[in-house]
């Protein structure tokens, strides 16, 4: 009975994945999903700028009400993306909240710094440059490492072979 079980759950687990790995159109539409998830993520970081005119009645210990929505969209903001990950976004995606977060590292050190402050969109655009060159450079030393790794296997393999190689020669030799 336990087995009849097992096979079943088998065979649906692996229809499942047949679906998954046959359907580009639909892996497609999730991966615009999560990119988009990716992409509020970051946006929802400025919304407490868009509500300034907006207030509430309690501000739950805050001094105000467009604090009490920065806080929010803090909080909100990383849930969202761990959210989005599970859809597999496309990678340049996540550039969108890299550069909002750049951002948002700036007004916490310059408070009174405007949206339209040329320096800010430049030291982001670095910020994400930077990102970008270090993401690089990560993947490049992990290639190296894997193909340094595939070589020492490679070259594990053969001397075993030859060792054995040579046993099996001997053994021939000496009879």
């Amino acid at each position: 009975m336990k087995n009849w079980k097992f096979l079943q759950l088998t065979k649906l687990k692996s229809k499942d994945q047949a679906v998954k790995g046959h359907n580009p159109e639909t892996k497609f539409i999730l991966r615009i999903f999560g990119s988009l998830l990716v992409a509020l993520s970051g946006f929802i970081l400025f919304i407490d700028k868009v509500t300034k005119g907006f207030h509430l009645e309690n501000n739950f210990g805050y001094d105000d009400t467009e604090t009490f929505i920065w806080v929010i969209s803090q909080t909100l903001s990383p849930l969202i993306l761990i959210t989005a990950s599970v859809f597999k976004p496309y990678k340049t995606s996540y550039l969108i909240p890299i550069y909002i977060y750049a951002i948002q590292l700036y007004w916490v050190f310059e408070s009174n710094a405007l949206l339209d402050n040329g320096y800010l969109h430049i030291y982001a655009t670095g910020f994400c440059l930077s990102f970008l060159l270090l993401s690089y450079v990560v993947f490049k030393i992990n290639s190296l490492k894997n193909k340094r790794k595939i070589e020492n296997e490679n070259f594990q393999k053969d001397v075993t072979e030859t060792i054995e190689l040579l046993k099996k020669d001997i053994l021939t030799n000496v009879e």
